[in-house]
């Protein structure tokens, strides 16, 4: 059992497509919602992400919890699968891989990171050449660049070199929403909602 942890944006999608490729079969996509019910980072609704799977044609496993709760419901998750590998996307925080690799000792499962390492920029254009769809859905208010709701093409990622923002949005500046792809069996029927925001981030909802 090899299971990934699936956010519904582009890092998380390459880091599994980057798995196929290779030859492994993936065999759930673990999706971790706020207590809101949203996922947490991308602010995407459960019913988004359920069709994301459905499209993708990997089941969807969902686990809810306070940022305090998050390791013991991933544990929980985790043991629930028999998952023997789990697979990231992160590409270079070190302290996200120190507490993801930490973790998953703690459990006995053995982490995959099919991006780490790599130059975000080549990261974000092979997404793009590899037919991927996305589109940004999460915006950092720090952020003065137009680009909420805009596809993530090459054109976007010249708008973000410009703007000295890191081409993958690694810091947090910006998510993602993917809706096709080479990984997807179809695309994921979509329209924009409302405008909404929190205290870090301005969102734009996805209604599937």
């Amino acid at each position: 059992m090899i299971a990934a942890m699936w956010s519904g944006g582009k890092d998380s999608c390459l880091a599994v497509w980057r798995f196929v490729k290779s030859g492994g079969k993936v065999d759930r996509l673990i999706c971790m919602l706020n207590e809101s019910g949203t996922s947490r980072a991308h602010r995407l609704s459960r019913e988004a992400l359920s069709r994301q799977a459905e499209a993708v044609g990997i089941e969807a496993v969902f686990g809810s919890s306070t940022w305090g709760g998050y390791g013991e419901v991933l544990k929980g998750i985790i043991k629930e699968l028999g998952a023997r590998r789990v697979i990231f996307g992160d590409i270079f925080l070190e302290e996200h891989r120190n507490w993801i690799e930490e973790f998953c000792s703690k459990i006995g499962v053995k982490p995959v990171f099919p991006l780490w390492g790599d130059d975000t920029l080549s990261l974000a254009e092979e997404f793009v050449s590899e037919g991927f769809e996305a589109y940004v859905v999460a915006i950092r208010k720090d952020i003065d660049v137009p680009i909420l709701g805009k596809k993530f093409d090459k054109k976007l990622i010249e708008t973000l070199l410009d703007a000295g923002i890191d081409p993958c949005g690694e810091n947090g500046e910006f998510h993602t929403f993917v809706v096709a792809g080479p990984l997807f069996k179809r695309r994921v029927k979509f329209k924009f909602g409302k405008i909404c925001e929190n205290e870090k981030y301005v969102m734009l909802e996805i209604i599937v």
